[in-house]
This record gives structure tokens, C-alpha cells and sequence, in this order.
């Protein structure tokens, strides 16, 4: 019967804490599972996505980019975290087939000058990515 009882408020104090935890950090409309916000996965999604399409127009284009980026697809993380990473790496990798194998003429100069700034916060890396994808955008729009 302790065990009972005690199992019980160990239960209780862990919904609690939970919810406190989820109420903290967003509001309970825009909670998703373990408390993770809904816009930040949407932001995340999004950009994933442009990246998908920045790979189809370039496997659509005449240059011969490398056959494991054409058929690349950037996977979801178990995170928010491992998602952004997955997208950075993906990101990466375009941005070295583009500086490789378009023509120096044919690249935007934006793109040949481009270096990764460091993110000392998530906030601060999801706004970097979004305009290094913005710019791989709209190079592929060129090819």
C-alpha cells in the first residue's frame, strides 16, 4: 500500500512539474510534445523544406552536381537541436557543390563571398541558416 501511495505522488509531482515546465516556457496553445514550441518546429520545418527544394532545382539543372546531393533528403532530428544541425549540414554541403561546380561568372557574388557567422544562441543560429538558405534559394533560382 506505501509503494502504492508512493508511486501515486511520484506520478502527481511528475505531471506538476511538467506542466509547470511547459506553462514557463510557452504558452499551452502553442506547446507541442516535451514542452517544445510549435512555431520554432514550424521555422524548422520550413526551412528544411527550402532546402529540399534548393536540392530538386539543382538536380533539375544542367550542371552535373554530385549524385548523393541530388538524392539527398535532410531527415526530421530526434530535437530541435539535431534538425537544425542536419539542416547546417545539408546547408554545407550545397553551398560547396554551388562554389564548385557553377561557374565563377555564374554565381552570385554573395554566395562566392559568404562565410558562416557564429551563433552563440539557437535564436541566433535558426536567423543565420534562414539567410544562408535564403541565399542558396536564390542562387538555385539562377541555375
Amino acid at each position: 500500500m506505501k509503494k502504492l501511495i508512493v508511486l501515486t505522488l511520484l506520478a502527481a509531482c511528475s505531471f506538476v512539474t511538467y506542466s509547470q515546465s511547459c506553462g514557463q516556457s510557452c504558452d499551452k496553445k502553442s506547446c507541442g510534445p516535451e514542452g517544445t514550441k510549435k512555431q520554432e518546429a514550424a521555422v524548422i520545418s520550413t526551412m528544411r523544406n527550402d532546402l529540399q527544394t534548393v536540392i530538386t532545382k539543382m538536380s533539375k539543372s544542367s550542371f552535373s552536381f554530385d549524385n548523393q546531393l541530388k538524392e539527398m533528403t535532410i531527415e526530421k532530428g530526434a530535437s530541435d537541436d539535431e534538425s537544425l544541425l542536419y539542416i547546417s549540414q545539408a546547408a554545407t554541403s550545397i553551398r560547396y557543390e554551388l562554389l564548385n561546380k557553377v561557374e565563377p561568372s555564374k554565381l552570385l557574388a554573395s554566395l562566392k563571398d559568404y562565410k558562416p557567422s557564429v551563433s552563440l544562441t539557437k535564436q541566433e543560429m535558426v536567423a543565420n541558416l534562414k539567410k544562408e538558405i535564403h541565399l542558396l534559394a536564390f542562387q538555385a533560382e539562377q541555375l
